[in-house]
């Protein structure tokens, strides 16, 4: 007789349609059991990754879905939590190919969502000096991508409906902040992405401004910081 361990182990892979554990495999009640884990784990995924959704319709996305769980079944709970490496994932299929911006745009994808369940910090400052420290929002997300796939991500989550798409394919730089309580999505340019990079650790403000300047001193920086505090990308310490 197996012991406790054995069977908890036996019954965690039989749920993910290996069929080798047979005391538990030709049962009715686990099969309608393991379909409805499948089916929780599918959905959870298609709600975390609602523009690849998009992108590879939904009976694509479900097949894709049961793969990744398979090798990433869920570990917890919270069910928001599960898919961190999906982006990761896509870029190992070969079919992804045909659609080389994908995995970008389940990065941006799980950005929104961190951004969006991201916890709110407190005690902000409303205005800094050059001897202030600045640091991140904890909501604030941010990415380089080597290809337009946030123009893409913005046309297909677009609150009026998919806009006409002809992007630069180009590199592109991403944001995410969640001014009040929605998350505001949008293009930046170099410059910025520098800025927010500087500020991952807490830095002073005179640091910061440094190191943007040197990398872009066409830039104008202080513009730029302002932007930044205005738009809750960043806050002061």
């Amino acid at each position: 007789m197996p012991d406790l361990a054995d069977f908890q182990a036996n019954f965690a892979r039989a749920i993910l349609d290996d069929d080798s554990f047979d005391r538990l495999s030709g049962q009715k009640a686990f099969a309608v059991y393991r379909n409805t884990c499948a089916r929780g784990a599918v959905e959870a995924l298609r709600a975390a990754y609602p523009t690849v959704d998009m992108l590879v319709g939904e009976e694509m996305f479900t097949q894709v879905a049961l793969d990744y769980r398979r090798e990433h079944p869920p570990r917890g709970p919270v069910l928001s939590e599960y898919g961190g490496e999906f982006a990761t994932f896509l870029a190992r299929q070969s079919w992804t190919g045909e659609l080389p911006y994908l995995a970008d745009v389940a990065r941006l994808d799980r950005l929104w969502l961190e951004s969006f369940l991201a916890s709110e910090p407190a005690g902000i400052e409303r205005s800094y000096s050059r001897g202030s420290r600045v640091a991140l929002h904890p909501a604030t997300r941010f990415a380089w991508l080597a290809m337009p796939a946030m123009s893409i991500w913005q046309a297909h989550r677009n609150p009026h409906g998919l806009v006409e798409l002809d992007p630069v394919w180009a590199d592109e730089w991403a944001l995410f902040t969640r001014p009040g309580l929605s998350v505001r999505a949008e293009l930046i340019d170099a410059p910025y992405y520098r800025l927010l990079l500087a500020c991952v650790a807490p830095a002073p403000v005179a640091e910061v401004v440094s190191a943007v300047a040197a990398e872009f001193p066409r830039a104008d920086v202080s513009e730029l910081l302002h932007r930044a505090v205005a738009s809750g990308a960043i806050i002061i310490q």
